[in-house]
């Protein structure tokens, strides 16, 4: 996905280097190296001039989405966007060995009381990290956003510390 986040160096000798951008992109670039992965490496494999289809943020869809191309000619699209949204977009969600399973709606009810709620309440915003696979043959057609941007693989749920924002004020959980 397109990443408006950088890294500068640090302000003194010693610090911490400063991750300048989007919040939500800082943070889940924060995540990854906090897992210790080098995401400079996945950003010189696939610059941005090589992403094939972008799906930018809009405030209607509440998320955003990247497709790429792979080395057999078939897509994989990447989204994220807010968790409540996107959960609904899937259907399966990776188990703890990274297969993925089917995700059933009650499934869905319980990660939101267990794990979104609780964040929501500790003053996190919840994204969903999702993807999908299309094949090579044949091509889908990138314009029918509702039948893409949907079937989608939970990855993950994360959340970020971010300052409330006006709509989010009224929230939809009770803590």
């Amino acid at each position: 996905m397109p990443v408006t986040c950088n890294k500068k160096p640090p302000d003194k000798e010693g610090g911490l280097p400063k991750q300048v951008g989007n919040k939500t992109e800082c943070g889940l670039l924060g995540l990854v190296l906090d897992l210790k992965r080098d995401y400079q490496t996945i950003r010189n494999q696939i610059p941005e001039e090589k992403l094939y289809k972008v799906y930018t943020f809009n405030s209607v869809r509440k998320s955003m989405s990247t497709v790429i191309k792979l080395p057999d000619g078939s897509f994989r699209m990447y989204s994220k966007g807010a968790s409540e949204i996107v959960l609904k977009k899937c259907t399966r969600i990776l188990n703890e060995t990274g297969e993925p399973r089917v995700f059933r709606p009650r499934d869905r009810d319980e990660m939101v009381k267990k794990v979104i709620e609780p964040m929501a309440c500790d003053g996190l915003r919840t994204i969903c990290v999702g993807y999908r696979d299309f094949p090579a043959d044949p091509e889908p057609n990138w314009e029918d956003e509702n039948n893409i941007l949907a079937d989608l693989t939970a990855i993950c749920v994360v959340g970020i510390e971010d300052p409330v924002r006006p709509e989010g004020i009224e929230g939809n959980f009770q803590c």
